[in-house]
């Protein structure tokens, strides 16, 4: 399951507790979309949970369209445990315009505080 949020106008989050797909990879997009048809530039909230079920694959097909509005992110906060996601997650740091910070789990309430400010 993926669930959305909007934690201000310009504030998009996702939760990932279940499949990480290409279903969710495009309902990610679409909403991200909608989003940058409003705003020139917005922030990203996106944690897995436990249950999440996240593909390499699904994380693949998501690079063009990061590549494509890598300059329309102004804050990218990425909650997560997974280790190789951290990595993945820090590398992006080197090719990105938008600041991105990894948190863990437990440091979810800081990652919402750093996207919102």
């Amino acid at each position: 399951m993926l669930s959305s949020f909007t934690l201000a106008d310009n504030i998009i989050g996702f939760i990932v507790d279940g499949s990480y797909d290409e279903f969710a990879v495009e309902k990610i997009q679409f909403e991200v979309n909608e989003k940058l048809e409003v705003f020139d530039k917005v922030n990203l909230y996106l944690e897995d949970t436990i249950n999440a079920e996240i593909s390499f694959k699904a994380v693949l097909k998501n690079l063009p369209f990061k590549i494509k509005t890598e300059n329309r992110f102004d804050k990218v906060a990425v909650v997560t445990d997974r280790k190789w996601l951290q990595v993945f997650s820090n590398l992006e740091k080197l090719f990105s315009n938008a600041e991105i910070r990894v948190f863990s789990g437990q440091n979810r309430l800081e990652a919402i505080h750093w996207i919102s400010h």
